[in-house]
């Protein structure tokens, strides 16, 4: 008899949260990186992705979806 192991979750990639985090919003609808990223940071502090590397994948996305991105990153 085989013994089976716990196969955990494999944890969400940045791409994976991009979308997650986009989903909701309307063409047209403008998102903000600075919450973007923040919000990704708290759902996967795991991401090895540096901010300028999630910021390009957030536009990406953004753009592709009909959003409007505010790069508000260096604001307060």
């Amino acid at each position: 008899m085989d013994i089976q192991t716990p196969v955990w979750p494999a944890q969400r990639t940045a791409k994976e949260l991009v979308r997650e985090l986009l989903k909701d919003f309307q063409p047209g609808d403008v998102i903000s990186v600075k919450v973007i990223i923040t919000t990704m940071r708290e759902l996967g502090p795991g991401l090895m992705e540096a901010d300028c590397q999630l910021v390009a994948m957030v536009v990406d996305c953004a753009t592709k979806w009909g959003l409007f991105v505010a790069f508000d990153v260096g604001e307060p």
